[in-house]
């Protein structure tokens, strides 16, 4: 995968710098300077990330802050058709006033696209590292060479106790029960909104390996099911650890926060460091607690039984699936759309369960 930044660079950072400063002065209500921002190389695949350092003078004393700043993207092919920073903004703000759930301390959501062009929101930055993507935390990077098998342990089991405990919260308490369908249990709110997905992001051209696995999901639906609010994209890149490497410091990226059985946020959870690992024939990273002992870990820690996780396996291997060949399209890579490693492993996967 060619390793581009599929969001827009800001084209004039420097007016983009004094209209941040601006409106970062509005909601302090003190004036604000803003002497840099960054665009990190490895910025988000969907949302444009933006750094940099504010200073303010409250009460005779100088202050300064680190902040991120969040941008939808605004390019010809994205990963989504759509991106709701709005609902983005009020999960990790709705978390951090009802539970101890690390989230990042909020500094302003603007909905109003006319002032940097894009919606965008504002928090502080929470310092700690945070497991690569690209090259996976599996095969380079500070997990590979400056950790201990034991603290890789410690990382991992924080992780999923912290998934565990997002899900003991009640989405109505947390004022999400309007993400609820009368008409359609949250399953099916989902597999319908991956079935337009397919059609959309793949242009017209379908995809065979995915339409059998959603086909498979349509017709071997659990009944019954949990309704909780979703992480959605619960991984080990998505976690700011902190620094003393003993426990989460933030839980980050809600783009895909949704209604739904627990279980789903598990499956992805161990999908995805699968996929990293045996989807790109490389071992897993020494130390990291086993599949098996995951599950009954966020069993333990949610309260809720794992009994769909299989189903929740096929199911994760779709999306992630359908997300990377929509990425190897809009990049120009055809050959890989449906031959990518993710595509692989799902079809592995779906030989092993169905």
């Amino acid at each position: 995968m060619q390793n581009e930044r599929p969001t827009p660079l800001v084209e004039d950072s420097e007016q983009t710098r004094r209209k941040l400063a601006a409106w970062l002065s509005e909601k302090r209500g003190l004036p604000v300077d803003i002497p840099a921002l960054t665009i990190p190389e490895s910025s988000g695949m969907s949302n444009v990330t933006l750094l940099f350092d504010t200073h303010w003078t409250e009460g005779g004393k100088a202050c300064s802050e680190s902040c991120v700043g969040r941008l939808q993207p605004e390019i010809e092919r994205p990963v989504f058709p759509s991106y709701d920073l709005g609902l983005q903004y009020e999960v990790m703000a709705s978390i951090g006033r009802h539970s101890d759930i690390p989230v990042p301390e909020l500094r302003g959501l603007e909905l109003d696209p006319s002032l940097l062009g894009v919606q965008f929101y504002v928090m502080k930055h929470t310092p700690g590292p945070i497991p690569g993507d690209m090259p996976p935390y599996n095969m380079d990077g500070w997990m590979v060479h400056d950790t201990t098998e034991a603290q890789r342990a410690t990382l991992w089991r924080a992780a999923v106790e912290t998934m565990g405990r997002l899900h003991r919260l009640d989405y109505r308490t947390l004022g999400f029960a309007h993400l609820a369908d009368p008409g359609a249990t949250p399953l099916q709110q989902q597999l319908a909104y991956w079935q337009n997905y397919l059609e959309w992001a793949m242009e017209g051209s379908g995809h065979a390996i995915c339409q059998s696995a959603l086909d498979w999901l349509y017709a071997n639906q659990p009944g019954s099911e949990p309704t909780v609010l979703c992480w959605g994209d619960a991984r080990l890149g998505n976690l700011i650890f902190r620094p003393s490497l003993d426990g989460i410091a933030a839980v980050l990226d809600w783009e895909m926060a949704v209604l739904g059985n627990p279980v789903q946020d598990l499956a992805w959870f161990n999908y995805l460091d699968a996929t990293f690992s045996e989807g790109l024939g490389m071992p897993r990273l020494e130390g990291l607690p086993g599949y098996e002992e995951t599950v009954s870990q966020w069993e333990e820690a949610s309260g809720y039984s794992a009994r769909d996780y299989d189903y929740y396996l096929v199911f994760a291997g779709m999306r992630y699936g359908l997300l990377l060949s929509r990425i190897m399209l809009a990049t120009g890579q055809d050959d890989q759309v449906q031959g990518n490693f993710a595509c692989q492993l799902l079809q592995k996967r779906m030989a092993e369960i169905i």
